[in-house]
């Protein structure tokens, strides 16, 4: 079995993108949960997802994404990160407080 990872970027407009991809092995939210800033959020490509923001960013934009479920499924992996590793990924970046200063400073 798998994981359908169903997430979203929504600017300050509330504009929103979508993303899904399912990665091998089995994973819920109470497990990323502890890990994401505020219990919500989480920056996709410090645990091997990509961004869904605009390559172009306005005054609208930040780095924060949120996940809207967990599904287990049957259908084959779409990504090379497994439960396990996005799990190790987002304690990670939870540990090094999701790289925040960093990524803020580099957007200026």
């Amino acid at each position: 079995m798998n994981t359908r990872v169903s997430y979203l970027y929504r600017d300050a407009c509330n504009y929103k993108n979508f993303d899904d991809v399912i990665g091998e092995g089995i994973l819920s939210i109470e497990q990323l949960v502890p890990f994401m800033k505020d219990k919500t959020f989480f920056i996709p490509s410090k645990v091997g997802l990509l961004d869904l923001q605009s390559d172009v960013w306005t005054e609208d934009d930040h780095i924060w994404h949120e996940i809207q479920h967990l599904q287990v499924t049957s259908e084959m992996p779409t990504i090379d990160v497994t439960a396990e590793q996005l799990k190790e990924n987002f304690k990670r970046a939870h540990i090094n407080e999701w790289y925040e200063v960093s990524l803020i400073s580099g957007r200026k």
